[in-house]
């Protein structure tokens, strides 16, 4: 499959992916460029049969790296997504989100990334377990505890609103 294809394809996925993990613009963007970097390398060199899964995954862990480099985050309250559409829906999408992203802070980091992958990014349940590394059973227990975190936080979200 051609990079540019796979680009096209996965580009906004990763992008909110990534961002939620480290909410900097930047940072993500940096990530991004080198997550497609280091999948265009190992594509000239070999044939991957899942590339969805596999691209998270190689997003993953170049996040960890940069993690373990900087050992720190940076946060922001701003959000700019590759779109066309209507600045009204865009200010939407874009509140929700960052709503979504601040209960998510709630969660551990295994309840926060399987909600990510199979609830935001459409990923099923055996490729978030790939992606994270854990069995599947695992990764099930941490969505089904991550959800229902996140419904107590959305009920309580509410009852305040």
């Amino acid at each position: 499959m051609d990079i540019e294809v796979i680009y096209l394809q996965y580009v906004n996925d990763l992008y909110r992916y990534i961002y939620s993990l480290c909410r900097n613009k930047s940072t993500t963007e940096d990530l991004l460029q080198e997550t497609f970097t280091k999948a265009h390398i190992v594509l000239l060199s070999k044939e991957v049969h899942e590339v969805k899964p596999w691209l998270f995954k190689v997003a993953r862990y170049t996040y960890i790296d940069l993690i373990r480099k900087e050992k720190r985050t940076h946060l922001t309250n701003k959000i700019e997504g590759m779109t066309n559409e209507s600045p009204e829906k865009i200010i939407v999408e874009q509140d929700s989100f960052q709503t979504l992203l601040s209960l998510m802070e709630n969660l551990s980091i295994y309840e926060k990334e399987t909600i990510l992958l199979c609830d935001v990014n459409d990923c099923s349940y055996e490729e978030a377990a790939s992606i994270l590394d854990l069995k599947l059973n695992t990764m099930k227990s941490h969505l089904r505890r991550g959800r229902n975190k996140m419904r107590k936080l959305l009920a309580k979200e509410d009852e305040n609103g």
